[in-house]
């Protein structure tokens, strides 16, 4: 972190070299953030470079080297925000459509992209076209060249077909959620040991792990249902560890995440963590009683059956 911070001070003085340096070692953990927000991997590898360009530009308005990685992190989720503004509307607006579909189960936009990818490869263009891309009902008869009449009765069948998709989704996730098994990554002897004491007490099996690497590991053997992860969990940087979590595909849907900040946690914190896909957000040291109430939230929300059942 010190060689880090002295790429940044020389960065900030204009060394190309040196930001050179340290795009390098931050373009992974940045890809995986900003696909986090938008799926199409073309406009990623753009969404990412524009970071980039961004920060060098405006990298002499960082006061402290240390937190280079938040404020880079900040600075992607301000150009993913842009480029989503720019398109007419979200995958998540589609989800307007769908009030059945969307009270089945919590719907994000990875939810909504694996129901599309479901629905159909004609029905999918279609809503992809109209809900994500912005092309109207006019635009689309021209490029797919149809009527007007007839896209509007293909766009009906395919918002049909999507709700199918989305509630089998959701009774699926249903049957198969159970909350059993917590990863614990706390780098804080002092802290783990109660907060995986009382987990165990409470009858959940958690998983301490010693870095976010094995975290993400874990996350892929299917180890663990949930991911608590501090912040301070070293390199990878914890967005980056959350990335790459989040853009699995079975961490998708199955790995809800709690990140652990500081106390008082800043509002950039806060925003970043809420941005890379976090459920919930506890400052460190948590209460024991708060986080296994949020638990059964989740418990409640994603998955039905049994539920841990608390000992002695």
């Amino acid at each position: 972190m010190r060689e880090e911070s002295e790429l940044v001070r020389r960065a900030a003085g204009g060394d190309r070299e040196a930001f050179g340096e340290l795009a390098e070692g931050c373009r992974p953990w940045l890809r995986a953030l900003c696909h986090g927000h938008v799926s199409d991997p073309w406009a990623v590898d753009d969404l990412v470079q524009e970071t980039l360009v961004l920060a060098f530009r405006d990298l002499g308005q960082l006061r402290h080297p240390g937190a280079f990685r938040p404020w880079l992190g900040q600075v992607a989720c301000n150009v993913c925000g842009g480029h989503l503004r720019r398109r007419r509307s979200r995958p998540e607006v589609l989800v307007a459509e769908l009030p059945e579909a969307a009270a089945s189960f919590p719907v994000g936009q990875h939810e909504v992209e694996a129901a599309l990818g479901r629905a159909g490869e004609e029905e999918g263009e279609l809503l992809r076209l109209h809900y994500v891309e912005g092309f109207t009902v006019a635009e689309m008869a021209a490029k797919l060249s149809h009527s007007a009449a007839g896209i509007r009765s293909r766009l009906y069948r395919a918002r049909l077909r999507l709700r199918k998709e989305m509630a089998a989704m959701g009774e699926a996730r249903a049957r198969a959620w159970r909350l059993r098994t917590i990863l614990l990554v706390e780098p804080d002897e002092a802290m783990c040991a109660p907060l995986a004491e009382g987990l165990c007490a409470a009858g959940y099996e958690v998983v301490v792990l010693p870095t976010g690497e094995a975290a993400i590991a874990a996350v892929r053997e299917g180890r663990g249902q949930m991911l608590i992860l501090d912040t301070r969990c070293g390199e990878p940087h914890w967005l980056e560890v959350m990335g790459l979590v989040r853009t699995d595909p079975y961490g998708v849907v199955n790995v809800p995440i709690c990140t652990l900040v500081d106390q008082p946690a800043t509002e950039r914190e806060l925003r970043l963590a809420w941005h890379a896909g976090a459920e919930v957000c506890l400052s460190r040291p948590p209460s024991i009683e708060r986080l296994l109430s949020y638990l059964q939230r989740l418990q409640e929300t994603w998955g039905e059956g049994e539920k841990p059942a608390k000992r002695g």
